[in-house]
């Protein structure tokens, strides 16, 4: 699962039903966790960081564009009955992407190095890995959250209707 994917799939099971303004905050809150993180984990100096991060956000935009077509190719395909050629399309473009993502990775990699050393470039590997596991972690407690609510929700419904049959 696609990092963005990841990220927009955790900010709507967290903010639920809240307007779009309040998912735009929780979005701005783990982009800003985000950055925190991984400035903490590479122990970056303020000057490193003034030239990591716009490379990096280049990066991970780049990365999310890249992403986009393949994405947008898969929604428009019945998962029921995608044809031979939409199957055929479906693992170029999955090829593709795979390739393109590595070309991405190795051009920035070099390109980071220029800004932060070689652990550092290791450490944010690494990061990124923790950062995700972090996400997905969050998303499985909210989505616990979000269940045990339904459930005494439900029970307290099902308590106020025996409550009400016995009342009449």
């Amino acid at each position: 699962m696609g990092m963005k994917r990841l990220v927009i799939l955790l900010v709507c099971v967290v903010i639920g039903q809240h307007t779009w303004a309040q998912s735009q905050q929780a979005k701005e809150k783990i982009e800003s966790a985000r950055i925190g993180f991984i400035t903490e984990r590479l122990d970056l100096t303020p000057e490193q960081a003034e030239r990591f991060w716009p490379l990096y956000n280049e990066y991970r935009q780049r990365n999310q564009d890249a992403s986009r077509n393949y994405r947008q190719f898969k929604a428009g395909i019945d998962p029921d009955g995608p044809t031979a050629e939409q199957s055929r399309k479906l693992v170029e473009m999955e090829l593709e992407l795979k390739q393109l993502r590595l070309d991405l990775e190795k051009e920035y990699s070099s390109r980071m190095l220029d800004v932060i050393s070689t652990q550092q470039v290791v450490d944010l590997r690494e990061a990124e890995r923790d950062f995700r596991g972090i996400l997905l972690r969050r998303l499985q407690q909210a989505r616990q959250q979000q269940v045990r609510r339904q459930r005494l929700q439900n029970r307290d419904q099902v308590r106020d209707q025996i409550r009400d049959n016995y009342r009449d």
